[in-house]
């Protein structure tokens, strides 16, 4: 498991090798079974491939949830706004579900706000930075939905910034390339393998000493997973939606380059479910196929 110290920004993962083999299954395997109504959909895959390891009606569309944030990300990383500007929180960003907790006119970092979205899944600063993009919504909307199409999705489509409207919609298969190309960026991946982030926040002549969680327990809780990167959503039409890359671990509790998986679950009916079935996809893959 990656466990980054609080505001830690720099992880032991980016010193391993990042090369990717072809996976072969192995003789004699058994299948993996789901559970019943365990998920909707499901993918391994593994990156820069984009081999298929494992599918569950990839191709059914879904709406994506809060898993909208990573396009977010990748089309707000596009216009090279400067992460250490100071910039505020607004009224107008406020589109309800979860968010970070500060008053409005509030001032903190874009990084700050990058973070608050990626890692906690904070709504507001996702819609924040639509807004801080320069861009109008629908121009900003649309370089979300170019970049999902760059990354290879064939089937999504974004109308929201934050993942509340479920008309954003996607596929276990596409979900796994957009996040292949959201993880590969050095600065999402950071916020998406960072346990806990503090920061300051500004309330007029007030400093108030933030610090945020991620919403991944397989990141924060469990032992037995190397997380590279991933992604929870939830949404009542989605049920509980997660996109998390992860790396096996040797007999020394040692990550393995070479072994990474992209997983995505969609639909779980809760957030245990959502993460053992994660865990027990990415095992099984590992069990049955030779990297």
């Amino acid at each position: 498991m990656r466990r980054l110290l609080t505001g830690c920004l720099v992880s032991v993962s980016f010193l391993l090798a990042w090369s990717v083999s072809a996976a072969k299954p192995l003789p004699d395997v058994q299948p993996f079974v789901p559970y019943q109504d365990e998920f909707v959909s499901a993918v391994v895959m593994t990156p820069k491939t984009h081999q298929v390891l494992y599918a569950f009606k990839p191709d059914l569309p879904h709406p994506a949830a809060s898993l909208s944030k990573l396009p977010n990300a990748l089309a707000f990383l596009t216009r090279g706004v400067l992460m250490s500007r100071s910039v505020n929180l607004l009224k107008q960003d406020e589109v309800g579900g979860g968010r970070l907790r500060v008053s409005s006119g509030s001032t903190m970092t874009v990084q700050d706000m990058f973070y608050s979205s990626i890692t906690a899944s904070a709504n507001n600063t996702a819609t924040a930075l639509a807004r801080l993009s320069g861009l109008k919504s629908s121009s900003f909307l649309q370089r979300m939905n170019q970049q999902a199409t760059l990354a290879g999705a064939k089937h999504s489509v974004f109308f929201d910034f934050a993942g509340m409207d479920p008309r954003n919609m996607t596929t276990a298969r596409d979900m796994a390339l957009i996040a292949d190309r959201a993880f590969a960026d050095p600065t999402i991946r950071r916020a998406a393998s960072t346990a806990s982030y503090s920061f300051t926040v500004r309330s007029g002549r007030t400093r108030i000493a933030k610090t945020i969680k991620n919403t991944n327990d397989l990141l924060t809780k469990d032992p037995d997973m190397w997380v590279i990167g991933g992604k929870t959503g939830y949404l009542e039409e989605a049920k509980n939606n997660l996109v998390v890359r992860l790396r096996k671990l040797d007999e020394r509790g040692k990550p393995m380059a070479g072994t990474d998986v992209i997983v995505v679950v969609f639909g779980a009916s809760t957030k245990e479910t959502m993460f053992a079935t994660a865990k027990r996809l990415a095992q099984w893959t590992w069990n049955t196929h030779a990297f």
